[in-house]
């Protein structure tokens, strides 16, 4: 199947916005609400002004440590894409990508319209000095596959209730290995297709092993296994980067 590239395409771009996750949320339903043909291609650019976690659509509340979220005193919203948890804040950034009906870059294959998103963000932080590379489609699966496996089932389906513990089709990951830094997910609706990515500019783990883990088992399986499968700019880099360096050359990429 030949892909469509970023370009052609006009983007209306909204600068860096630092607020409530809740205000971020409610732009992103209002962005696919105004969706239409002929409403140009839009970039929302968003970061949490304080800490908290973000459940997925089918995420039941009983997937949080109530002990710890108490503890913690984060709040929790909910977002209408899949997808499973994600602490927001100073340590991620997150884009919405509107696309309107009828918009090249929307394909009918559901999976196959992200290949275009992980491959952006892989050029993106090419420009960074960063090398990684977007996951195939068999990788995934593969991946998904040791839920099925009787030795790693466990470990997966308590992995799998933060978005950064496990894979999914065209994820941006480092160069070698699997440790995802940069997340995606999709809502498709009739009038457009609203695509969504996280950055980790840095790693934050403790902090999701104690509102995701039950029990001191649990907790010690999330924090293990979210040093192995996701990782931060700063640790790829080698030094902090900023999110205007990240929007800089991820615009530079997608408009070139």
């Amino acid at each position: 199947m030949q892909q469509p590239t970023y370009s052609p395409t006009s983007w209306r771009i909204y600068s860096l916005s630092i607020a409530d996750q809740q205000q971020h949320i409610e732009r992103s339903e209002s962005l696919l609400a105004e969706a239409a043909p002929g409403v140009p291609a839009t970039l929302y650019w968003s970061q949490a002004e304080r800490p908290g976690l973000v459940l997925g659509f089918s995420q039941k509340p009983g997937v949080l440590n109530a002990e710890a979220l108490a503890a913690y005193s984060l709040p929790v919203y909910r977002r209408k894409a899949g997808g499973t948890a994600v602490l927001v804040g100073p340590h991620l950034l997150s884009l919405d990508v509107l696309l309107p009906a009828g918009h090249p870059l929307i394909l009918a294959d559901i999976v196959e319209s992200y290949r275009w998103f992980g491959e952006a963000w892989v050029a993106a932080l090419r420009e960074l000095g960063l090398e990684t590379r977007s996951v195939p489609v068999a990788e995934a699966h593969e991946q998904r596959a040791l839920l099925k496996q009787p030795e790693t089932a466990q470990r997966e389906v308590i992995l799998r209730r933060a978005c950064y513990g496990s894979l999914s089709p065209y994820e941006v990951v480092a160069g070698r290995g699997q440790r995802k830094v940069v997340g995606l997910d999709m809502v498709r609706r009739r009038a457009g297709c609203l695509l969504q990515a996280g950055v980790l500019l840095r790693r934050e783990t403790e902090t999701l092993a104690q509102l995701l883990g039950h029990t001191p088992e649990e907790q010690a399986i999330l924090r293990e296994g979210l040093r192995e499968r996701a990782v931060g700019l700063d640790s790829l880099a080698g030094r902090a980067v900023s999110a205007q360096e990240v929007i800089a050359a991820f615009e530079k990429v997608i408009q070139t």
